[in-house]
C-alpha cells in the first residue's frame, strides 16, 4: 500500500447544510476536471453512497440503490475516511454530510480547503464558524439557489456570489460555476504524467494504463480522454494476452476492472485506488456462521436463465483485505453482480464467482445496462450489453 510522507496535495471540502447542492456541485466539478485532464479523486465522505452513478443514472433506477446503501457515521467509517484524506495520493474533492457532529468533525479537520454552499444567512454563519474552527482555506462562499440569476459579488480573498441550478435532474453550469472551476483547477493542477510516473514507480507488477489501453484498443494515436463503452471489451479480448500479471492504473468502470481481473487470471493483479494505493484482489471466503461482510439478495432472472445478486456492504465503508460472503447454493447458467462496491471488490468477486457460471455480467446503473465480462461459449459474449432486470 502506497503511503505519502509529506503530503502536499490539497483536500477541498465541499461543505454546507443538507440539500444545498453539495453532491451535485462535487459531481459537476469532478466531471469538468476530468475533461481538462486534472488528476484528482472525488471522495464521497458520506455513508449515503451517493456516487457518480447516482447522478449519471436514471432516477427510477439509482434511487433505490442509494436508499439501500444509506448508513450512519460509525466510528470505523469516520476513522477510515479521515485516514484516507490524511494519506491522500491525489488532490481530493471531499463531499461530506450536512449535519456533522462529534467525531465527524475529524473529517473536516483533515481537509486543507473548503467551498461553502448555503441557502440562508443563518446557515452561512453556522458553517463559517465550523470552517474557521477547522482553519481551512476558503476557496468560495456561494449562496445556492435553484432558480436565480447568477452573480459574483467578490473575488478576493475568496469567491463570493450566487450559484444556481444545482439540481440533479436539471443542472446547469453558469458564470459562477465557471469562476469556481478555474479556482479549483488552479489548486488541483499537477502534471498528470508526473503523477502517473510516481505511482508507476511503486507498482509491484507490470504497469497497465487504462487510458493508453483504451487508445490502443480504438486505434487512437492521441490520448484524448474518452468514456469506456462495453464494445471496447471485445477489442481487448483480441489484443490483451491472457494469464499475465498487471498493475492496473486508471478510473474506468467497475465492469472493466472485473474483466481485466478475469483476463489476467490466474496471474496476480493489483488495481490503483486513490484512497489506498495499489490494492491486491481481496481473498473472498464463504461465510458459514457470523454475518458476512457483504449481504446478498438473490433474484432469479428466468428469461436470461440467470441469477441476479444485489450486493450490499455490511459496513458503510470497507478496506481491502479478506472479504466474506454467503456461500452460493444455486446452480445457475448466468450471474449478474450489482451494488455500490469498490472496483477492486468487483474484480475479486468476479474472479471468485466466474468459474461457477457460464457467463457473468456486472450491473451499470448509470447506463441502465448489465455488461458481460465472462463467457464460456454461452449465448452472451464478453462485451455484450443487456437490459437490466
Amino acid at each position: 500500500m502506497l503511503q505519502s510522507s509529506a503530503n502536499l496535495f490539497p483536500a477541498i471540502l465541499v461543505a454546507g447544510p443538507p440539500h444545498s447542492g453539495k453532491s451535485v456541485l462535487s459531481f459537476l466539478l469532478s466531471g469538468e476536471l476530468n475533461q481538462i485532464s486534472i488528476a484528482h479523486y472525488l471522495l464521497r465522505a458520506d455513508p449515503s453512497g451517493e456516487g457518480n452513478w447516482f447522478h449519471l443514472g436514471d432516477a427510477a433506477v439509482v434511487r433505490p440503490l442509494r436508499q439501500a446503501k444509506k448508513g450512519h457515521y460509525s466510528p470505523e467509517f469516520v476513522a477510515q475516511v479521515t485516514h484516507i484524506i490524511q494519506n491522500r495520493l491525489l488532490p481530493l474533492l471531499v463531499d461530506v454530510g450536512g449535519k456533522p457532529q462529534g467525531t465527524q468533525f475529524d473529517i473536516l479537520r483533515a481537509c486543507t480547503h473548503a467551498i461553502l454552499l448555503y441557502r440562508t444567512e443563518n446557515e452561512r454563519t453556522i458553517w463559517r464558524n465550523y470552517l474557521a474552527e477547522m482553519n481551512l482555506s476558503l476557496v468560495a462562499e456561494l449562496h445556492s439557489q435553484l432558480h436565480a440569476r447568477e452573480s459574483i459579488a467578490a473575488t478576493h480573498p475568496h469567491l463570493q456570489g450566487i450559484i444556481s441550478g444545482l439540481d440533479r435532474h436539471n443542472y446547469h453550469k453558469g458564470m459562477t460555476f465557471g469562476a469556481l472551476l478555474d479556482r479549483v483547477a488552479g489548486i488541483c493542477r499537477y502534471d498528470e504524467a508526473h503523477l502517473a510516473r510516481i505511482h508507476r514507480s511503486t507498482a509491484p507488477q507490470p504497469f497497465l494504463s487504462e487510458r493508453r489501453l483504451l487508445a490502443t484498443s480504438r486505434g487512437n494515436k492521441g490520448l484524448t480522454p474518452v468514456r469506456w463503452a462495453p464494445d471496447d471489451l471485445k477489442n481487448l479480448t483480441r489484443i490483451l494476452p491472457k494469464g499475465e500479471p498487471w498493475a492496473v492504473y486508471g478510473r474506468g468502470p467497475v465492469w472493466l476492472a472485473a474483466f481485466l481481473s478475469l483476463q489476467a487470471a490466474p496471474a496476480p493483479i493489483v488495481l490503483f485506488d486513490a484512497r489506498y494505493g495499489w490494492v491486491n484482489l481481496p481473498k473472498i471466503r464463504f461465510q458459514e456462521g457470523s454475518p458476512p461482510d457483504i449481504a446478498i439478495r438473490k433474484k432469479p432472472w428466468d428469461e436470461m436463465d440467470a441469477l441476479w445478486m444485489d450486493l450490499q456492504l455490511s459496513e458503510t465503508e470497507i478496506a481491502p483485505g479478506g472479504i466474506t460472503i454467503p456461500r452460493p447454493e444455486e446452480e445457475y447458467r448466468g450471474l449478474v453482480l450489482s451494488g455500490a462496491l469498490p472496483r477492486w471488490l468487483f474484480a475479486g468477486l468476479a474472479r471468485t464467482l466466474a468459474p461457477k457460471c457460464q457467463w457473468l455480467a456486472i450491473d451499470d446503473p448509470a447506463m441502465n445496462r448489465v455488461i458481460v465480462v465472462h463467457s464460456k461459449r454461452a449465448l452472451w459474449q464478453i462485451g455484450d450489453s443487456l437490459p437490466r432486470l
